[in-house]
């Protein structure tokens, strides 16, 4: 399942780099504020029902039905996705280049998110990982093989057509896997559970994890579509200049996935033990470890920066050094706090998930309305944002004593392995 993960982000980044090289620089600007809207649109809404999923189906037998309130949050989550997309339209169309095309592209996103999830759900419930993993490449691969499709047959096509090559990619990867499993599922003889709460406690569940992936997708995916929305007469080209170099230094936070979900377990038992010590300790360690990777990723923006985002992207890409290397510190720091916030997750502090990513969502607004410069503005609302709310995960960590019957979090804990390769 790693080498999946693996693959299928470098799988990614040859995606974004073959529609980079097709489309003129200013195209690519408005086609990342359309990527950035799909990541929040899909993990940002639909992450919680994997997770409460992958969590209720591996404590069910096999054969069981899916659990109830699954359906309705789902679709819930469809409609209204595709309602505030509709009543944002005059403000999302014009940071995607006025092309309507991209809107219409971003609600079947919504609807096809529904299956997408509820399939990553059911493998990951079922311990079906390595299933899951070949999925996750088999989007990816055909995302490829889309694009690179398109720009052999139509070299002239536009970004919106490329937009149609993520929904697509979606679409065949999961939605005929996921209708042949729910059809064995229909078929075989329903296994009853032994006490089936209803649909309030799986919305209540999902309500709660909603708060915290929301706030996460935004802080990590809002900026693209705000340097596109607010760029001014000229700067076209700048913003998507900053599009391509903050899609390159984000590349840790998809091939890092993997160690993110070993920490979880050895994180889990050291609560679950009740060693308050041991786990303040392990926070510090922590601290220390992201700092001096900052110090490196400062030095390794600055001056590799340039050159790797012009490798990739094309020379027209390129921003200078120091913004870049603004950009790679808060990309560690920022993967630092996905760390933080799943061990949260694993202590069962669920309101406090909610808390940190809004201090940090909040730190970020507060940068970009105070800054002036259109890049920099961007970029230390990144950095600043993703800082202050590791900080706040690290002081919750360090504060707080581990719950009450700590044992029970190793359920938590399991959804937030399961909901890790997102």
């Amino acid at each position: 399942m790693a080498v999946c993960i693996i693959l299928s982000g470098v799988a990614t980044y040859a995606y974004l780099a073959l529609v980079a090289r097709a489309l003129p620089v200013a195209d690519y600007g408005w086609f990342g504020s359309y990527w950035s809207l799909a990541l929040v649109v899909g993990f940002g809404a639909f992450l919680p029902v994997e997770l409460e999923l992958a969590r209720l189906v591996q404590l069910r037998p096999p054969g069981a039905r899916v659990p109830a309130g699954a359906p309705v949050a789902l679709a819930g989550l469809a409609l209204a996705g595709a309602v505030v997309l509709l009543l944002a339209a005059s403000a999302l169309v014009p940071a995607l280049g006025g092309q309507v095309g991209f809107l219409v592209a971003l609600l079947c996103v919504c609807a096809v998110s529904a299956g997408q999830f509820l399939l990553r759900g059911l493998l990951l419930g079922t311990g079906r990982l390595g299933l899951h993993g070949t999925v996750l490449l088999l989007d990816s691969g055909l995302r490829v093989l889309l694009a690179a499709g398109l720009t052999w047959v139509a070299p002239d096509a536009g970004a919106t057509a490329y937009a149609w090559t993520l929904v697509a990619a979606m679409a065949l990867a999961h939605l005929p896997l996921l209708g042949w499993l729910l059809l064995r599922r229909r078929r075989a003889v329903p296994v009853p559970v032994a006490s089936e709460p209803g649909s309030r406690p799986f919305l209540g569940a999902v309500g709660h994890l909603l708060i915290g992936t929301l706030c996460a997708q935004v802080l990590l995916n809002a900026a693209p579509v705000l340097v596109t929305g607010a760029a001014g007469a000229g700067e076209a080209v700048l913003a998507a200049q900053f599009v391509a170099s903050y899609t390159l230094v984000r590349l840790p936070l998809f091939v890092a996935v993997p160690l993110q979900s070993a920490l979880i377990p050895v994180l889990t038992h050291v609560q679950a033990e009740g060693d308050g010590a041991r786990l303040r300790a392990a926070v510090v360690r922590g601290l220390a470890a992201l700092a001096a990777a900052g110090v490196l990723a400062l030095g390794v923006g600055l001056w590799l920066g340039p050159p790797v985002v012009g490798l990739v992207f094309g020379d027209g890409y390129a921003l200078p050094g120091g913004e870049i290397a603004l950009l790679a510190v808060g990309s560690v720091a920022h993967l630092g706090l996905l760390v933080a916030g799943q061990a949260l997750v694993a202590g069962a502090r669920h309101r406090a998930v909610a808390v940190v990513w809004l201090s940090g969502l909040a730190a970020a607004a507060v940068v970009f309305v105070l800054v002036p410069d259109l890049v920099l503005r961007s970029g230390l609302a990144f950095t600043v944002g993703s800082t202050v709310a590791l900080l706040a995960a690290a002081a919750v960590l360090l504060a707080a004593r581990p719950p009450a019957g700590a044992s029970t979090t190793s359920a938590a804990s399991a959804a937030a392995r399961g909901g890790s390769p997102a």
